[in-house]
C-alpha cells in the first residue's frame, strides 16, 4: 500500500514538474522592476576604499538591499565594476569576503528567499517552486541593480564583470548572456546541467525520492535558470571558469557541460580545492587573488 502511495505521489509531482516548465515562459513577462529611491549609507571606510549598505526602493512596494565597495579617489576617476552573484545564503555579505581589491568597484545583492530551503521529505517539491518564483524576482532585481551601477559616474561601464560563485550561476548566466553591459562572466565552482546538480545533491538535502527522479524533477521546475541554455550566448565576451577538483556539490560534468556549450574566447581554470563557502577564508583569498591577477592584472 505504502509503495502504491509512493507511486501515485510521485506521478502527481511529475505532472506538477511538466506543468510548470510548459508555462515557464510565461512568467518571464512582466519583470521590470522600476527604482523608486535609492539610500547608501557608509558602514566602514579604510584608508583604500568606503563601504556602502544599499536599499533599493521599488515600484512593487518592496525593498531590496545590497552592498558595494568603492574605491578612495578622486570622482572623476573610473574602475571596473565586479558584480558578484553569490548563491542564496550569502548574498549582499559577499563583498565583506572579498580583501585586496581596492582598485575595483564590488557589489553584491541579497537573494529574495532569507531562510534556508528545505528539501527534505515531499516539502521539496514546494522549495522547488518557491525557488523557482524567488529566481524571476532575482533576475528583475540584478538588472535593476545594473541600471543604477551603470549610472553612477565612477563606474566604468565598459568594465562590467559578472562573478558567479555556486548556485549565483543560475541567475548570473541568463542575464550575463543577454544584457550586452557585461563585458565579461566569471563563473567559480559551478556548472551547468541542473539534472546532474540535483542527482548529486539529493541525498545531502534530504529528498526521500531516487537521485535520478530529484534530479529530473528539479530540472524541469528550474529549466529557466538552466545555465547550458544560456552559455553560448556570452561569446563573443570572455567567458572563465574555475572548478575545485574537489567540489562535493558541482560535479564534475556539470561543470564540463557548461564549459562544451560555451563560444570562444573561454578559459578553464582548474583550482585545487573543495566547495567555497563563507567560512572559508584562505581558499576565498586564493580565489580572489587567482580572478584579480587574471582580470586586472594586479
Amino acid at each position: 500500500m505504502l509503495n502504491k502511495l509512493s507511486h501515485i505521489l510521485t506521478l502527481l509531482f511529475i505532472g506538477i514538474s511538466i506543468g510548470y516548465s510548459f508555462h515557464g515562459d510565461a512568467q518571464f513577462k512582466n519583470l521590470e522592476i522600476i527604482t523608486k529611491k535609492v539610500y547608501t549609507f557608509a558602514v566602514e571606510s579604510t584608508l583604500t576604499s568606503i563601504t556602502s549598505e544599499v536599499i533599493f526602493l521599488t515600484d512593487k512596494k518592496d525593498s531590496v538591499r545590497g552592498k558595494i565597495r568603492c574605491p578612495r579617489g578622486e570622482n572623476k576617476n573610473k574602475y571596473p565594476l565586479a558584480f558578484m552573484l553569490v548563491g542564496i545564503e550569502t548574498g549582499r555579505n559577499a563583498v565583506d569576503l572579498i580583501e585586496e581589491c581596492d582598485s575595483v568597484i564590488i557589489f553584491s545583492i541579497d537573494f529574495p528567499i532569507k531562510s534556508s530551503l528545505d528539501f527534505s521529505g515531499w516539502e521539496g517539491i514546494t522549495t522547488l517552486i518557491k525557488l523557482r518564483d524567488a529566481g524571476f524576482k532575482n533576475l528583475s532585481e540584478i538588472v535593476m541593480a545594473l541600471d543604477w551601477l551603470c549610472s553612477l559616474s565612477i563606474v566604468d561601464t565598459a568594465n562590467i564583470t559578472f562573478i558567479a560563485v555556486s548556485f549565483g550561476v543560475f541567475t548570473a548566466v541568463p542575464i550575463a548572456a543577454t544584457d550586452n553591459r557585461v563585458s565579461r562572466l566569471v563563473v567559480v565552482q559551478a556548472g551547468g546541467d541542473l539534472y546532474a546538480v540535483f542527482k548529486r545533491n539529493a541525498e545531502r538535502m534530504g529528498v526521500i525520492i531516487p537521485d535520478w527522479l530529484a534530479g529530473w524533477i528539479g530540472a524541469i521546475i528550474l529549466e529557466p535558470f538552466e545555465p547550458n541554455n544560456y552559455i553560448h550566448k556570452v561569446s563573443p565576451r570572455l567567458f572563465i571558469m574555475i572548478t575545485g577538483d574537489s567540489d562535493f556539490i558541482f560535479p564534475h560534468s556539470s561543470s564540463q557541460s557548461l564549459y562544451d556549450r560555451a563560444n570562444e574566447p573561454k578559459e578553464w581554470i582548474k583550482h585545487h580545492s573543495i566547495h567555497v563557502a563563507p567560512n572559508e577564508k584562505e581558499l576565498i583569498i586564493e580565489l580572489t587573488n587567482l580572478i584579480n591577477k587574471r582580470l586586472y592584472g594586479r
